[in-house]
């Protein structure tokens, strides 16, 4: 099953779950309950933490963390379990990362560059509920994502410049994730 956030991130051939971290688990819960997925695949856009990384560049991860930055900072700690990883029996050609997510668009350098020294690639708001459903529900699942901006002052600027193209991108990489996913 192909899933992606909905509203301005929707794709025909992807079930929408809602955009953040609450819709996405309790909507993927729903589609799991009634629809008992073999496996999912969900199809997004990410910002990068790593100014370094091109614009419109395709990752593919099977790893999410939830890290907000007053837990950087030490300003926060969680009792929950803040990361989450399922198995997926084969990879794509693509470079694997690790996705945080967020009901915030991170905006300052100094959290960027920690979450890159921990190797926490790209940021998306829905990655880690998506992950946290499909293990709750033994379903294997990873995403695809494409870089639509940096994790700067100029986020959502660079967010909406870049939107369109990334969800063309994603959009031709559909045949290809078809042919994956009937492997």
């Amino acid at each position: 099953m192909f899933v992606c956030a909905g509203d301005t991130e929707s794709f025909s051939y992807a079930k929408s779950v809602g955009v953040g971290l609450v819709q996405s688990a309790l909507n993927l819960s729903r589609l799991c309950m009634l629809d008992n997925p073999k496996e999912i695949i969900f199809i997004g856009t990410a910002g990068s933490y790593d100014p370094k990384t091109p614009i419109l560049s395709l990752f593919a991860s099977t790893k999410a963390t939830q890290i907000e930055e007053s837990f950087i900072l030490g300003h926060s700690y969680t009792p929950l379990d803040n990361g989450v990883q399922t198995k997926w029996p084969q990879t794509l050609d693509l470079p694997s990362v690790v996705v945080n997510s967020s009901h915030y668009i991170h905006t300052d350098t100094h959290f960027s560059n920690a979450m890159c020294h921990a190797g926490i690639l790209l940021e998306n708001m829905e990655f880690f509920a998506v992950l946290r459903v499909a293990q709750c529900y033994n379903v294997p699942c990873f995403g695809v994502f494409c870089v639509t901006n940096y994790t700067n002052e100029h986020a959502h600027r660079d967010f909406i410049a870049n939107h369109e193209s990334a969800k063309e991108r994603l959009g031709s990489l559909y045949q290809k994730l078809k042919d994956f996913h009937d492997q």
